[in-house]
């Protein structure tokens, strides 16, 4: 589809970041940069020279006027390559341009089109960035309208395809025009600029398969395949335009299959392809690091574990500082102990009568543990649901209840009992013959539910009790099909 280039200028949970000191705190060299701007007609007294970098903006360099609409950026360091935006003194983008081939050019224009009056002088890569974005504005001025008529157009009108065969062939001049470009000027950084909005393709056929079926899956697979083909993760620069990181969420969210598995095997193959000291990878490390440890898919704590094991521990973010790197370690070491797949710890704690019980002398097809507190809010809602889920499962899915009280209270824990109708296996958390089980668990919150399998393997945890049948009628129906 034709794209017009845009002007338009989460916190990870484990740790407290600032990140623009982490990341946009380039080292200082001898290189030095000279941008001047010249506008006509336009009376501001400042102009922002600014710059992307992911999904943010920031603040690069400030210029006040000299003489009548000139503008000087130019500082004795350096000036990372990238897409850069002008930003008059109303906080409004008024254009942008390109740092590549030159870090001394000057920009001449006026309004209100600042695109069609631009004089670019000593860049020949913003001399070609400018004639794409005036042909890009020429071919939004022919599109427009027949847009406009096709979304008049009432449902089944003979004119409807002969307006979208019209769109068509212009958004596949833009595409003529962008490869034409890129073959032409290959180590262009607007080449490679083009490689980043360039979408993958689906085939226009599909594959036959051995029973002379056609394989229906075959277009989605050839176009993950191919998502990344025309972008060049080895340049920095990608990393200062605001395409990247949408790029990278879309595949993550949209393309990669949920799997945890899955995700960090596309995790390391892009950081692969990447420089390992270059900005690109700095971002596309801790982005996704972020925005996986916020998952609140189950089994996604596997990818903070894995990044934390083989990149921040092995010394492949020497960026960071030691005390952030230890703060994800740290909590990797406490997630991995309750990995889905693993094997459950065993705890034994006294019930109401001051018995121990033991949570591996269960011998059902399931246990679910319940770490609960009288005092919790939300216990109070979920307790309730838990009893009416054994009531109408356990003998049905053979399954045992080991709930864990976190009070130290024991009349407390057994009034609530009693409230509740908690006819499990309940005992006292603090009252325990093993380890604390804040850290056989990673408890540090209530309530929380982990399911076991028959082999005391955790399947599942960080469920609510209304989602406990059909997981392990799913998990059952699984088993019986793997034997």
């Amino acid at each position: 589809m034709y794209t017009k280039m845009t002007q338009t200028m989460k916190r990870i949970s484990l740790l407290i970041v600032f990140m623009g000191i982490l990341f946009i705190g380039c080292s200082q060299s001898n290189d030095k940069y000279k941008i001047e701007i010249k506008l006509k007609n336009k009376a501001d007294s400042v102009l922002y020279l600014a710059n992307y970098y992911g999904d943010k903006t920031y603040l690069a360099d400030t210029a006040y006027v000299k003489g009548k609409g000139s503008f000087l950026f130019q500082k004795n360091e350096k000036l990372e390559g990238g897409l850069y935006i002008i930003v008059d003194q109303s906080k409004k983008s008024i254009m942008e341009f390109l740092v590549s081939d030159s870090r001394d050019l000057k920009l001449e224009t006026s309004g209100p089109d600042y695109i069609a009056n631009m004089k670019v002088h000593n860049s020949a890569e913003n001399v070609l960035f400018y004639d794409y974005l005036n042909y890009s504005a020429q071919l939004y001025e022919r599109i427009m309208p027949l847009n406009k008529r096709l979304k008049a157009q009432a449902k089944g009108s003979d004119s409807t395809q002969i307006l979208k065969d019209q769109i068509q062939l212009i958004n596949t001049e833009m595409t003529n025009y962008k490869e034409e470009l890129t073959k032409n000027h290959p180590q262009t950084f607007l080449a490679k600029f083009f490689g980043l909005i360039k979408e993958a393709s689906f085939p226009d056929t599909l594959l036959t398969l051995p029973d002379g079926s056609k394989d229906s899956s075959y277009p989605f697979r050839y176009y993950k395949a191919h998502y990344w083909d025309a972008v060049d993760l080895a340049d920095d620069r990608l990393i200062r335009t605001p395409v990247f990181h949408k790029k990278l969420d879309t595949y993550f969210d949209k393309v990669v299959s949920k799997e945890a598995d899955s995700i960090i095997y596309e995790i390391d193959h892009i950081l692969a392809q990447m420089n390992e000291t270059g900005d690109l990878y700095k971002f596309t490390l801790w982005h996704l690091t972020v925005k996986f440890d916020e998952s609140q898919i189950m089994g996604h704590d596997a990818i903070l574990v894995y990044l934390s094991d083989h990149y921040f521990s092995k010394g492949k973010a020497p960026w960071l500082h030691e005390d952030v790197i230890k703060n994800i370690v740290d909590e990797a070491d406490k997630r991995r102990v309750v990995l889905i797949g693993t094997l459950a710890k065993n705890m034994i704690m006294q019930d109401t009568n001051l018995q121990p019980q033991s949570l591996f002398d269960i011998k059902k097809d399931y246990t679910v543990i319940y770490f609960w507190d009288p005092q919790c809010g939300h216990c109070k809602k979920e307790s309730p649901k838990l009893v009416e889920f054994y009531k109408e499962y356990s003998e049905k899915l053979d399954v045992e209840i080991y709930t864990v009280c976190a009070d130290s209270s024991l009349a407390d824990m057994k009034k609530y009992i009693r409230e509740k109708n908690m006819n499990f296996i309940n005992v006292n958390g603090p009252r325990s013959y093993t380890t604390d089980y804040h850290e056989l668990y990673n408890i540090f919150t209530t309530p929380v539910i982990v399911v076991l399998d028959k082999d005391k393997k955790i399947i599942a945890k960080r469920l609510v009790s209304e989602q406990l049948p059909e997981f392990i009628e799913n998990h059952r129906k699984m088993r019986v099909e793997e034997n």
